[in-house]
């Protein structure tokens, strides 16, 4: 099944190696690097431009810098996330974008487009923006499920086994739990931030967004009660964005409790695993704050989930 894809390719985040030292700035974080300052800003701008689907407020999917040099320098190699931008030849039809991972630093991802012309960056469709954003995306999200592999709660991991036939990595801090009938949740509150990650399984054999939203609200209701009668969670089905990948459903979108004012951000991926349906969700509320960073290291933890006997 296509769960875990991504934890099979964590290698790419393992430790550091003694060769190599630790790349500089935080999960994220990108630079953008050239010697020609107009193709620089171009591919800034573009990669400022987008947003993480699935929250409330917009927010940036990548904090973008830009220092304009001929070349790598001291200052400039050891970066997390690296774009360098090259004009190099008026024979090319459109940019192209070659890569290289851990170059001088681990974990790392360098990636170099190369265009005949500032104009060139400028009049091309967005295709080179698109791929950029998702190969550093990934990038991040293999790092963080390289980071859960050393450090997760090892105890919801043999109760995701137990349970579910599951291999999860649920962070160390989610240490509350709640257990139902087929359905565990581990929670963390930190001031006004509270992070969950649920699972929960429901017998189907087949996988669709609808069924899989109107069981979220089934059992969501059932497991995750307000703190007043008549108070429960829902999801806000406006927000809701699908898409599958062979056989993962993964959905974002939005949750609120009704008869409250809380609510927040929300991913889930649904996977068939015999004649049911599992589903790894985490949701979080955090009013007021940023949820980029959150949501997103709880998203490699959905991204751990294996079926046990694959692991």
């Amino acid at each position: 099944m296509a769960v875990g894809v991504l934890a099979c390719l964590a290698a790419a985040c393992t430790d550091v190696s003694p060769l190599q030292p630790s790349s500089g700035g935080r999960p994220y974080e990108l630079l953008v690097t050239g010697s020609d300052s107009t193709a620089v800003a171009l591919v800034a701008e573009g990669m400022r431009a987008f947003v993480v689907d699935g929250l409330p407020q917009a927010e940036p999917a990548f904090d973008v810098n830009t220092i304009v040099a001929p070349g790598l320098g001291q200052a400039t190699r050891y970066a997390r996330n690296i774009v360098v931008v090259s004009l190099v030849s008026d024979s090319l039809l459109k940019p192209s974008i070659t890569y290289e991972r851990d170059a001088y630093a681990r974990p790392q991802l360098i990636l170099h487009v190369r265009a005949a012309s500032a104009g060139q960056l400028r009049d091309s469709t967005a295709d080179y923006l698109r791929t950029l954003s998702y190969q550093f995306g990934r990038h991040e999200l293999l790092c963080g499920v390289a980071q859960l592999r050393k450090h997760h709660n090892e105890q919801a991991a043999r109760m995701a086994d137990s349970a579910f036939a599951l291999r999860l990595w649920v962070p160390d801090e989610l240490n509350k739990t709640k257990c139902g009938r087929d359905f565990l949740w581990w929670a963390c509150e930190t001031g006004d931030v509270v992070q969950s990650i649920c699972v929960y399984r429901y017998a189907s054999a087949t996988l669709t967004a609808a069924q899989a939203l109107r069981k979220r609200d089934s059992i969501m209701r059932q497991n995750i009660p307000g703190e007043q009668p008549g108070m429960y969670m829902q999801t806000n089905r406006r927000s809701v964005r699908g898409r599958v990948t062979r056989d993962l459903l993964e959905l974002r979108g939005l949750w609120e409790m009704r008869g409250d004012a809380m609510g927040g951000p929300f991913v889930s991926h649904s996977f068939r695993q015999g004649d049911s349906i599992v589903t790894v969700e985490a949701f979080v509320y955090a009013p007021a704050r940023s949820k980029r960073h959150i949501v997103r290291r709880l998203e490699s933890s959905l991204y751990s989930a294996k079926a046990a006997k694959d692991s």
